[in-house]
């Protein structure tokens, strides 16, 4: 009996894991056509942090600067005043209480993994600071980058810290919840509309190594990555399209 409970437990995690991965797929899919896919340059930034708030804040034109974007989440503390008294108390209640949500998803997950923001967590923490008061604040100081990057149009640029590949790092999240390569091409194609040609020579570096791997199938993602690397500016002198040859070849 307990046999047969852990069997459709096990079925009931395998369809609901199955859902999730396919919801997140979608996700990405929606997220590669807005400039918040830039965001995915930026460690700690995954596609489900960066999808979540794209959906709850809209248009980034929609928002004058970063302070609007932070006054619409509700990221500062509330202000009493009456006759003499004139104080500041918790976090402000009237708000847009999803975007919320999603600004401090992306500021609990800098806080774990980008070394500026975790640095920052410490200080706080130091200084007897409460967890969420600590989130609340890097959700606001982290709002100004995110402003920056995506009505710029740019990728992170901070000091002293390497940022991720965008590309590469779509192709791994698609890696991992093991959707087509076709799927995998096409949002690194819709991605690719919003990078500054700055950043080009970055982003083609890892995806180049990657097309010179020789993979066995139908479609061997370095020959579907052939149109963006040349795109990218990557040619032949590089030796991909000719890795992508053998890659053709019988084994």
């Amino acid at each position: 009996m307990i046999t047969g409970q852990w069997k459709q437990l096990a079925e009931l995690h395998a369809m609901i894991t199955t859902q999730v991965e396919q919801t997140e797929r979608e996700m990405a899919g929606f997220l590669a056509k807005t400039p918040y896919v830039l965001l995915l340059s930026v460690t700690g930034i995954n596609v489900v942090s960066a999808g979540g708030l794209a959906g709850e804040a809209g248009p980034i034109e929609h928002y004058a600067s970063a302070t609007a974007l932070n006054g619409r989440s509700g990221l500062y503390p509330s202000r009493y005043q009456s006759d003499e008294v004139d104080r500041s108390s918790k976090i402000a209640k009237s708000c847009n209480r999803r975007l919320r949500a999603a600004c401090m998803m992306v500021a609990t997950n800098l806080i774990k993994c980008h070394s500026y923001y975790r640095g920052q967590a410490a200080l706080m923490k130091i200084k007897k600071i409460a967890t969420v008061d600590q989130q609340c604040r890097i959700a606001n100081r982290a709002n100004r980058m995110i402003f920056q990057i995506v009505s710029g149009r740019q990728v992170w640029r901070g000091k002293h810290v390497d940022r991720e590949y965008l590309l590469y790092k779509i192709r791994e999240f698609h890696r991992t919840h093991h959707s087509p390569v076709e799927q995998t091409v096409r949002d690194m194609n819709e991605a690719f509309a919003w990078l500054p040609k700055s950043s080009y020579a970055e982003e083609a570096k890892p995806l180049a190594d990657l097309a010179k791997k020789k993979h066995r199938g139908v479609a061997s993602i370095g020959e579907l990555l052939l149109p963006l690397l040349i795109r990218l500016g990557v040619g032949q002198e590089s030796g991909v399209e000719s890795t992508s040859s053998e890659a053709r070849r019988p084994q």
